[in-house]
């Protein structure tokens, strides 16, 4: 019983040590990082969802912003648009459960709305409910038809539903 208390201790503190220092406040020589969260307004599923090298997650049918994957950083122009990369699920046909459709690998060159707005603050200051509503820490990467996908900044994962 100690050793799983130290175990998921350490486990606990481990996660919380990376997830502070990545995507949170920048460095001075670097620009924000971004948690990336997937929302789908297709009838399809969309997996292994990457923006540039960063894993975005998977999303299902007309859904997504419950989840968010960490992170893109460090990017300091938001002029250049990025590649961002991801597959269509196949498709069942309900009565023979045959594929009808196949995994379909997809990618687009996709343009920030701008730099994200980001507070300057560290994590032992105060902060308000007004900071934390204009702090866009969330890269909402959102499929708005088979052929096009558009990002939007957030406050909040939840936040990405409804843009």
């Amino acid at each position: 019983m100690k050793l799983r208390k130290i175990l998921g201790s350490t486990g606990l503190a481990l996660a919380l040590a990376s997830c502070s220092s990545i995507p949170s406040i920048s460095a001075a020589d670097e620009g924000p990082g971004l948690w990336l969260v997937p929302v789908n307004h297709t009838d399809r599923y969309a997996s292994n969802i990457f923006v540039e090298d960063a894993w975005a997650g998977n999303v299902g049918r007309q859904g997504g912003g419950g989840g968010a994957a960490c992170c893109v950083a460090g990017r300091t122009d938001w002029s250049k648009p990025v590649e961002v990369k991801w597959e269509w699920g196949y498709e069942v046909d309900p009565k023979t459960k045959k594929v009808t459709i196949p995994d379909e690998p997809h990618s687009a060159m996709v343009s920030f709305p701008g730099a994200p707005k980001r507070l300057n603050k560290s994590i032992k200051e105060k902060w308000s409910a007004e900071d934390y509503k204009a702090d866009e820490a969330y890269l909402c990467v959102i499929f708005r038809s088979l052929d096009k996908v558009e990002f939007a900044y957030s406050h909040n994962r939840g936040g990405c539903r409804q843009k």
